[in-house]
């Protein structure tokens, strides 16, 4: 796909404002901040109490979600965060949530079953502003993905449009995005296409600090 189309793919995703996100937390209060913290950074929010929720709500509302956030380990049985990305993780770029201790092999595990980006609690109001840049990344490795191997394909009963997306409308096929920015960790060796600091996303950066010093932070 030509760099001018790859743009018109993503031109209505480099901002915050309108971005839907599906967060994933089983503790109530973790959910509950977390959904604060994404409102204020602009993001439309629905919240799930549980991966097999989230995973109902996608099936339920598969327009409504630009990418998902979800908690890696979860404390009940069933599906865990590393479950829906396995699932879903095609489909929507996907960030896993870590409590801070888990050991390497765990994170590289999140990467390997297709995680869009990894982060690290207690998250900050910065943090969760910028997400939108790995949100954009991964939409154009998935509009590339789609150039290049145009076939459709399934997943675990869940149908993967490799058409590139477009808001309102369907979502894509993609190859395992693996963006990094500050704020998170990331891990894998593979070479990463950079990202260009333009004079927009500065002013954006600006004005996100500056609102974190009005409202206090996080």
């Amino acid at each position: 796909m030509a760099n001018g189309d790859e743009d018109m793919a993503t031109t209505g995703l480099m901002k915050t404002e309108g971005l839907k996100v599906l967060a994933v937390d089983d503790d109530p209060v973790c959910l509950q901040t977390l959904t604060q913290m994404l409102r204020r950074g602009g993001y439309e929010v629905t919240a799930s109490a549980s991966p097999v929720d989230a995973l109902k709500e996608v099936e339920k509302n598969p327009d409504g979600i630009d990418f998902i956030m979800t908690v890696a380990r979860t404390w009940g049985r069933g599906m865990d965060g590393f479950g829906l990305v396995k699932r879903v993780g095609k489909r929507y770029p996907v960030i896993l949530m870590f409590s801070g201790d888990e050991t390497m092999e765990t994170r590289e595990r999140g990467l390997q079953e297709g995680a869009c980006y990894l982060m690290d609690k207690p998250l900050h109001d910065v943090q969760i502003y910028f997400i939108w840049q790995h949100v954009v990344r991964w939409r154009r490795k998935a509009a590339s993905a789609a150039t290049e191997n145009p076939n459709p394909r399934h997943s675990q009963g869940v149908h993967l449009d490799d058409t590139p997306r477009k808001r309102g409308q369907g979502l894509n096929d993609s190859n395992k995005g693996k963006g990094a920015s500050g704020g998170g960790l990331q891990l894998g060796t593979t070479k990463k296409k950079k990202v260009e600091w333009t004079t927009e996303m500065h002013e954006l950066f600006v004005n996100a600090v500056t609102q974190l010093k009005t409202t206090g932070g996080a």
